[in-house]
């Protein structure tokens, strides 16, 4: 923990770090990537922590391959706040992170924090993943939709008839939408959400964008907007993802039926027994 309370290290001086918890959503799963350094691990039983004022076992499915650890899933469905600590069945701490807190993001408004779903199939050394199954980052960001729709559009005419009058020859529209972008100063989230948003696969609130542009950065970048237009499938309709196929690792096969009923906990704190066909 030295390492994250080094104030002459930039990245802890920053707003959310040791001091400042990033705030993550409450009742919904997160999805993270584990780097490709130093991400060996000797074991499978291993255990996700939340560390603040007590010591709470956090709802979590590691995905380990090859003696790495790749990913981590995991839901709080109560508010609290303290850093992750990963450990193995002696308690010894293997991972910790920054302090986080969960949190009912909802404003005045009804407003939720926007969920963003991404693969990492970006050549990064660190997240070179492209298997499809250890490549998917999904969690919130501090951001709000501003409900702020535009189109943009290139129109093109032709001349015609005796008296040159034009017509349209071809055109094209696409859908374009705001976000507001909570940084507060934090470059971390800049630069999350510029290098994240160029991904051909990109996800907001379940539906694929594009960036249309550099972050339009406010003064001292306490928010940054950005602009993202809908990608269409070959319908003209917007391209939804499917996060329950991504989070199908979250599944449990009961034991009482030689394994014909899964046992599903997607974004609920119930248990939904689904027979198969």
């Amino acid at each position: 923990m030295e390492e994250l309370e080094d104030m002459t290290n930039p990245e802890n001086a920053q707003y959310f770090g040791h001091k400042e918890p990033y705030p993550l959503e409450v009742n919904a799963y997160h999805r993270f990537l584990i780097p490709q350094y130093n991400n060996e691990v000797s074991t499978t039983e291993l255990k996700l922590f939340l560390v603040g004022d007590e010591e709470i076992e956090i709802e979590c499915r590691l995905t380990i391959d090859n003696n790495k650890l790749f990913v981590v899933t995991f839901i709080s469905y109560e508010e609290i706040q303290g850093h992750f600590e990963i450990r193995d069945f002696s308690g010894n701490t293997l991972f910790y992170s920054n302090c986080v807190k969960f949190i009912d993001s909802t404003d005045n408004e009804g407003r939720k924090y926007i969920r963003i779903a991404t693969k990492c199939t970006y050549n990064r050394n660190l997240f070179s993943y492209s298997d499809g199954e250890h490549d998917w980052m999904i969690t919130n960001l501090p951001a709000y939709c501003l409900g702020e729709f535009e189109m943009d559009e290139d129109v093109t005419l032709e001349r015609v008839g005796d008296l040159l009058g034009s017509e349209i020859s071809g055109s094209w529209y696409e859908e374009n939408v705001k976000y507001r972008i909570l940084a507060q100063g934090n470059n971390n989230i800049l630069t999350f959400i510029a290098v994240h948003s160029t991904n051909q696969d990109f996800y907001i609130d379940g539906t694929k964008m594009t960036r249309k542009e550099k972050p339009e950065v406010t003064d001292n970048t306490q928010e940054v907007i950005m602009k993202f237009s809908y990608q269409k499938d070959e319908n003209g309709l917007n391209i939804i993802l499917d996060e329950e196929a991504i989070l199908s690792n979250v599944f449990t096969m009961a034991l009482a039926n030689e394994g014909n009923t899964a046992v599903y906990v997607y974004n609920s704190n119930y248990i939904i027994p689904i027979e198969n066909a």
